[in-house]
C-alpha cells in the first residue's frame, strides 16, 4: 500500500493595514448612517399610529371627566377609532361611554391631555359628548368656538388648573384630568 503523504500547513499570511482598519470603518459609517435617520427621520408621534392589536404590552387607564356649563357629560365610545375618515385604532382611545381613556402602546409612552386633546377634537373644531341626564344617551356634537376651555387634573385632594396643556402630567393609571368648557 502506497503511503499517504501529509500535508504540511501552510503558514498564515499576515493581514495588512487596508484589511485591519476595513471592518471598523465599515461599522462607523453605519453608525453614523444610523444616527443620520434617526436626527432627520424620527419616528412618527405614537399618537398618529393605528394599533394593530387591542392588546399592547403597555397599557393604562386614565379617568377624564367632562363638564360643559357645569353639566358632566360623557365621552363617547368613539373617541380615537377613526383616522382620516378611516378605521383606526389609536393609542388613546375609549372602549366605552364613560370617563376612562385607554392608552395602549407596545412600549411605555408619555402621552398628555394634549395629546388626547389632538385626538378628541376633529377638523372643524368640534367634540362628541354623550348627555345622560334623562337616563339615556344622546349624542352632541359641541363646538369648542362657543366656549372657554379650562383643563385641571387632580392633585393632593384639588383639581389644580392646566395653564398650559404641553406641561401637563402624563396620563396614567391615577391621572384624573377634567375638562370644562364655559360658554363664552
Amino acid at each position: 500500500m502506497p503511503k499517504r503523504r501529509i500535508k504540511e500547513d501552510k503558514p498564515r499570511k499576515r493581514l495588512g493595514k487596508k484589511q485591519i482598519l476595513i471592518p471598523p470603518i465599515i461599522i462607523g459609517i453605519a453608525t453614523l448612517s444610523g444616527l443620520l435617520i434617526i436626527h432627520f427621520f424620527p419616528a412618527p408621534s405614537p399618537i398618529k399610529i393605528c394599533l394593530k392589536s387591542h392588546h399592547d404590552t403597555f397599557n393604562i387607564h386614565s379617568n377624564i371627566d367632562l363638564e360643559i356649563d357645569g353639566q358632566k357629560k360623557l365621552l363617547p365610545d368613539t373617541v380615537g377609532k377613526s383616522k382620516d375618515g378611516k378605521d383606526c385604532l389609536r393609542v388613546i382611545h375609549t372602549d366605552s361611554i364613560g370617563n376612562v381613556v385607554p392608552v395602549q402602546f407596545v412600549r411605555p409612552v408619555r402621552v398628555t391631555l394634549d395629546d388626547f386633546m389632538k385626538i378628541y377634537t376633529s377638523e372643524n373644531n368640534t367634540i362628541p359628548v354623550v348627555d345622560n341626564t334623562t337616563g339615556r344617551y344622546v349624542y352632541q356634537n359641541v363646538s369648542l368656538a362657543d366656549y372657554n376651555i379650562d383643563y385641571s387634573y387632580f392633585s393632593e385632594n384639588q383639581f389644580v388648573k392646566i395653564s398650559n396643556l404641553t406641561s401637563s402630567p402624563p396620563l396614567s393609571d391615577t391621572f384624573l384630568g377634567k375638562i370644562s368648557l364655559v360658554s363664552k
